[in-house]
């Protein structure tokens, strides 16, 4: 009996092992986008803490809406990340450039 019991617990510690291998860093790898619609790359990006019109997300996002920043500031911290707002490296070149006016135009 005592050789089942420590079998099973090895068995369920070493799933255990490797589902917090697996899962211990929630950021999974982007596929890199370099083109696309800004409207697009919001929604799927960005939408879920800063609101589907960039009124925010109360604990998640700031708004967006109606702020006017600068677009080379937006590139910034969309490259970098600011506070809470992870780094998101994966949005480049043309579709960076298309995710900073879309941004800038949310009324």
């Amino acid at each position: 009996m005592d050789k089942w019991v420590v079998s099973a617990f090895l068995v369920l510690g070493g799933a255990l092992v490797v589902f917090l291998l697996i899962y211990q860093n929630p950021k999974q790898e982007e596929t890199l986008l370099t083109s696309g619609d800004g409207l697009a790359i919001y929604s799927q990006t960005c939408a879920a803490c800063h609101g589907e019109r960039g009124e925010g997300r109360r604990e998640l996002g700031n708004p967006l809406r109606g702020r006017a920043l600068p677009p080379n500031y937006i590139k910034e911290v969309i490259r970098r990340g600011r506070n809470r707002m992870p780094a998101l490296p994966h949005i480049q070149g043309e579709a960076l450039e298309n995710v900073a006016r879309y941004v800038n135009r949310l009324p």
